[in-house]
């Protein structure tokens, strides 16, 4: 099965941190991951748009505009958006770390607006996208920040930096531009017995029934099949 529709891509990753005021533990992998999915998306015929690395990938890249951020000119200027760096999740909040203080040292999930402009697809490979499979959570953390995007990939609790999953990023890109569901093929690839990476995907719909079957069908050649409300979500995950 094919892919028919062009799919433009971002990737941003942070391996060294800085010993100021955004250190964080050094990561090795977070370039070989994405870096793999946006070379094989490109590699099958797909745009690379940007490739931010280390002191160049910047929070104010993910941060809404109306959060003093730059989001609409990248993050959401793509269809299918990865970042890994360090994660977190407190209070039903998710974050993402940066090593470079362009503005802030992180970004929240309550200053994304995911799918405002272009975004489809977004998957953050670092800790903590949720915490756990419970629906109140879920919902507390990706409802508000869903607001357009399909399907927000991610990791419940800890991922691991290790050259086991390094070659995931080129994994996941081949099995959707094969024509794979992206949710499946995410839980599928993401998950590490190995490496005690447990995956989830969770996608967005008017109603159930929507969400539903862009959890369990949607592959690429549903970049133009709108989701116009997030007013439910549902997922699948793997542990």
């Amino acid at each position: 099965m094919g892919i028919h529709v062009t799919v433009r891509t971002g990737v941003e990753w942070i391996n060294n941190f800085h010993d100021d005021s955004c250190s964080q533990n050094e990561l090795s992998y977070c370039d070989d991951q994405v870096e793999g999915f946006f070379n094989t998306m490109g590699d099958r015929g797909h745009v690379k748009v940007f490739d931010w690395g280390n002191d160049n990938a910047w929070e104010t890249d993910f941060r809404h505009p109306s959060f003093g951020g730059d989001s609409l000119n990248w993050s959401d200027d793509v269809h299918f958006c990865m970042v890994c760096d360090h994660g977190g999740n407190e209070d039903n909040v998710a974050s993402f770390y940066f090593a470079a203080k362009h503005d802030r040292c992180s970004v929240d999930s309550t200053q994304m607006r995911l799918g405002a402009k272009n975004l489809k697809w977004f998957a953050a490979l670092g800790c903590d996208a949720v915490l756990n499979t419970n629906a109140d959570h879920i919902v507390a953390v990706w409802g508000g920040p869903m607001q357009g995007v399909h399907i927000v990939c991610g990791y419940i609790g800890t991922s691991a930096d290790s050259w086991w999953t390094s070659d995931l990023g080129e994994d996941f890109a081949d099995d959707i531009c094969d024509g794979d569901a992206i949710a499946s093929a995410w839980v599928s690839r993401a998950y590490s017995f190995w490496t005690g990476d447990d995956s989830i995907a969770i996608a967005a719909g008017a109603d159930q029934g929507e969400a539903v079957s862009r959890r369990d069908h949607e592959n690429l050649d549903w970049r133009d099949s709108n989701v116009r409300q997030t007013n439910w979500l549902a997922w699948k995950y793997r542990t």
